[in-house]
């Protein structure tokens, strides 16, 4: 099975190379990148002795999910070396902000998955084991880790309703491949049962919780910094009108944003109402630009740096930000929610007590939602995602009620940051366990 999984990932590769030739040719920039993915990583990752840790993450939600999980473990295990692989550019950019701590040169971009490039920074590494985050199932990576009795975990672990469909029809496949994790410590009851399905050993899998539900528990000082940053680049501090932070939207969703932002502006008490926005694929920060300007909107960019009081649209076009920029909210709405998405997470500004608004799509977040919507801690509008025009007329009802009501705009924050605060407990639950493990290696 791993012979013709690697022969056809070879043969894509070969197939693909012109083209990642002329990429790595006009652009320098992905040299690095195409160094480290065929396993020749810097002297800085080189085995220095000590046991290694070796997490792994995707992109940059992944990767702030690593980080009250390094931190527990480095508090239980001081004398051990971390090291971070990641897969695209704004997670390895996060990476190093967030893991600076752990020493110079602990990134890197995580090989491309081929027996001969895995092996290449296994040797370099030697890592005591592999932690990965959330649903990053590489299979040679982990069969060659599980060659040299090096135990994999994967924490955090998420199966989507939409990833499991296309799962399934791999489940002889994908069998042989979950067999070689240590454990499989998946978010929710409908995670483990869906990898349950894929294949893995009921007996690996355990339930964990969230572990960005934690990540408070390390992030306060850089939430600060990011908080006078944010403060500083729009002048939020300096204004009392109210702000909607509307965060990780799809294409479709800004114009609908926008329009209901107009409507809100024309009641008399909200004039000065402002949308703070946050794309959630930063290729489409310029393009969610140019709509707000051409629907009539006045626009300020957080890379601009320069606060502009009439500015009705604040772009958040920088990444890692959007947790922290919820803190500002009046009220909250939450892309992926108003097309056939699945939803984005709405945990992130339940953290700050926000009232949240969503739209009807939530499939991606099942038994969260559920518990949103039997506390009554979030209003979520009826509308399909069929009817635009239906969204746009109960969104504008739904946050003018809340910008001007705040005995209604509390009693949501207040239910929402409960279930918060109770949904705590994954990243100690993850760590007992992968503890249990570590310390009869390091004896």
């Amino acid at each position: 099975m791993y012979f013709i999984y690697s022969f056809l990932l070879a043969t894509w590769i070969i197939v693909m190379l012109p083209y990642f030739a002329y990429r790595a040719i006009v652009s320098q920039k992905y040299l690095p990148k195409l160094r480290e993915r065929t396993g020749k990583l810097p002297e800085s990752l080189k085995a220095d002795g000590r046991p290694t840790i070796w997490f792994h993450s995707c992109s940059v939600g992944e990767t702030l999910s690593v980080q009250p999980l390094a931190h527990a473990l480095h508090i239980r295990f001081p004398h051990a070396r971390f090291v971070f692989s990641v897969i695209t550019g704004p997670g390895r950019k996060i990476a190093e902000e967030r893991f600076a701590a752990y020493g110079d040169g602990c990134v890197f971009y995580l090989p491309i998955d081929l027996p001969s490039f895995v092996n290449k920074v296994l040797n370099h590494i030697k890592p005591q084991m592999l932690i990965c985050i959330d649903t990053e199932i590489w299979p040679n990576v982990i069969h060659e880790c599980k060659k040299r009795d090096i135990p994999v975990f994967l924490a955090n672990g998420r199966i989507s309703a939409k990833s499991f469909k296309s799962y399934r029809w791999l489940q002889p496949v994908l069998a042989s491949v979950l067999s070689n994790y240590t454990l499989l410590m998946m978010k929710s009851e409908e995670d483990a049962e869906r990898i349950r399905r894929m294949g893995a050993l009921p007996s690996r899998v355990r339930i964990s919780g969230n572990i960005k539900f934690d990540r408070d528990i390390v992030e306060q000082a850089v939430v600060d910094a990011l908080r006078d940053a944010i403060d500083r680049s729009f002048g939020l501090s300096t204004q009392d009108s109210p702000l909607i932070v509307v965060g990780s939207t799809h294409e479709r969703e800004e114009e609908v944003v926008f329009d209901v932002l107009a409507a809100v502006r024309k009641h008399p008490d909200l004039e000065g109402t402002r949308l703070l926005i946050a794309p959630r694929h930063p290729e489409r920060f310029e393009s969610v630009a140019g709509l707000a300007q051409r629907m009539g909107h006045t626009i300020v960019k957080r890379t601009d740096n320069a606060p502009n009081p009439n500015a009705s649209v604040l772009l958040l076009n920088s990444i890692g930000e959007l947790a922290t920029a919820y803190s500002f909210a009046t009220v909250a709405m939450v892309g992926g929610t108003l097309i056939p998405f699945g939803g984005q997470s709405i945990m992130e500004p339940a953290l700050y007590g926000k009232a949240i608004v969503i739209g009807p799509s939530m499939e991606n977040f099942p038994k969260i939602i559920d518990e949103f919507r039997e506390r009554q801690a979030i209003w979520q509008i009826s509308a399909g995602i069929d009817q635009p025009e239906l969204q746009r007329t109960q969104l504008t009802e739904a946050l003018t009620d809340l910008l001007t009501d705040s005995a209604r705009r509390a009693q949501l924050g207040e239910r929402a940051e409960s279930i918060f605060e109770e949904s705590k407990g994954a990243t100690a639950f993850t760590v007992d366990h992968i503890s249990e493990v570590f310390a009869t290696m390091v004896r």
